[in-house]
């Protein structure tokens, strides 16, 4: 069964890994004997040994020539002629819309796949033969039936040429790749909040009870005169199922006899401001919390500064309304998400262990630079030694990836088990690296 990650699978690890052409036995023999010779730099070298050996020859797709290069592979080559193209510092933004991505059954629609691995191909083309130093790749595929669903694949650019010189597996790379399946949450509210005004401006029951809210053109204006114009909205993903809402309105009404005096400060098409927070979470109400800009207390009408408000949020969301990275991507937070994600396989991969064990959640951030992953995982026999498998599992593998990859911009890792009582285990970098070398052992940190 083609399922939405199998399917992935298949796109991920069906790139053409040709080396470049030299003889076989020559250019195998000098990429192992450099890097074994510096083992400490091996993604500085691979990104070095690809482009000196076509040193000789200007790069296929130069510095200021990526999108063009990338739109035309897709066009020509594969048909594509609606994929759209955004650079941000060293991240390459790529966004393709898709006819139906996914089917009933959550099953990866077959030619929405093939779509997918085309322009995946193009990407993986160019970033590795340019001059541009970039970094990091996103490919959005968005659904066009289907508001906010979305397949997200994020890749680090010397992962591809590391797997391209034979440095790393193909199965390792898989795991080095985010892919992310999801209901983009400000897309999905945006749609909530328009239907919000759309609902107030037709006067539905459903609008009547929020009508005192939205102040204070409902209060000073007639019965059924009033029509609000939405011109503008920024949004904020707060968590993978709220975001916060920004909105800015025009709005037109009729004042009430004994309001009119308010017609000097509100004239019909003035302008107003709202924060609206959305939990996608909530089928039936999502739209949980409407604050006006405008507010009567103590006898007198007051502001609200709600664009103030606003910026004091944080903004977890990587990918914006438009379909493109909303900030340029770092390797610390890169890290922090796909070692995340390979806790849960630790878990779910192995037979015996997922037999033991079962991965409720897991996440991970990169904060002051100190990691944090938050993980519920439960012993399915709770026993005193499944403590001991779970910590050990974990912070060896991380310390093996934060290695690899020869990450040094951080101070320490964070582990917290929610199923333990919150069980929290702190490791600095340098005590992270003794683990790795087993020169600590799990158990006096339990």
């Amino acid at each position: 069964m083609n399922t939405l990650l199998t399917k992935y699978k298949k796109i991920a690890l069906s790139d053409n890994f040709n080396m470049p052409a030299w003889p076989a036995g020559r250019r195998f023999s000098v990429v192992r004997k450099v890097f074994y010779t510096f083992p400490h730099h091996k993604t500085l070298i691979a990104f070095l040994i690809l482009v000196g050996l076509s040193a000789c020859n200007k790069p296929s797709y130069p510095t200021g020539k990526i999108e063009e290069s990338v739109l035309k592979l897709c066009k020509n080559e594969y048909k594509l002629d609606n994929v759209k193209i955004k650079i941000l510092g060293s991240t390459l933004g790529v966004y393709i819309p898709v006819e139906g991505l996914i089917d009933p059954d959550l099953k990866l629609n077959e030619k929405a796949g093939k779509k997918i691995e085309d322009v995946a191909l193009s990407i993986h083309r160019v970033v590795t033969s340019t001059d541009m130093p970039l970094k990091f790749y996103i490919l959005t595929a968005r659904d066009t039936k289907t508001t906010g669903a979305e397949f997200i694949l994020t890749g680090f650019v010397y992962d591809v040429i590391r797997v391209r010189l034979f440095d790393i597996s193909r199965g390792e790379y898989f795991q080095r790749i985010l892919r992310d399946f999801r209901f983009n949450p400000a897309m999905a509210g945006e749609q909530k909040v328009k239907e919000l005004f759309n609902a107030l401006n037709q006067n539905t029951p459903i609008a009547e009870s929020l009508k005192p809210i939205f102040y204070p053109i409902y209060a000073i204006g007639k019965k059924d005169s009033q029509k609000i114009e939405i011109t503008s909205i920024e949004s904020k993903e707060l968590s993978d199922r709220e975001s916060l809402f920004y909105v800015k309105t025009t709005e037109e009404y009729k004042a009430s006899p004994e309001f009119e005096a308010y017609l000097t400060v509100f004239p019909p098409g003035f302008k107003n401001e709202y924060l609206i927070l959305v939990d996608m979470s909530s089928f039936i109400n999502p739209v949980k919390e409407v604050v006006s800009k405008y507010f009567y207390s103590n006898n007198e009408i007051r502001e609200r500064k709600l664009k103030d408000t606003f910026e004091q949020y944080n903004d977890f969301g990587i990918i914006g309304v438009d379909g493109f990275p909303k900030k340029d991507l770092d390797l610390g937070w890169f890290l922090s998400q796909q070692i995340s994600r390979r806790i849960k396989s630790i878990f779910e991969e192995d037979r015996k262990l997922k037999n033991d064990f079962k991965v409720i959640s897991s996440q991970g951030e990169i904060r002051d630079k100190i990691f944090w992953f938050k993980f519920n995982i439960t012993s399915n026999h709770n026993q005193v030694a499944d403590k001991k498998i779970i910590f050990s599992r974990i912070i060896k593998m991380t310390a093996d990836v934060l290695h690899l990859y020869a990450f040094e911009e951080y101070k320490g890792v964070e582990f917290i088990n929610f199923t333990e009582n919150e069980k929290k285990i702190y490791l600095s970098k340098e005590d992270l690296e003794r683990f790795r070398k087993d020169e600590i052992k799990i158990d006096p940190l339990l």
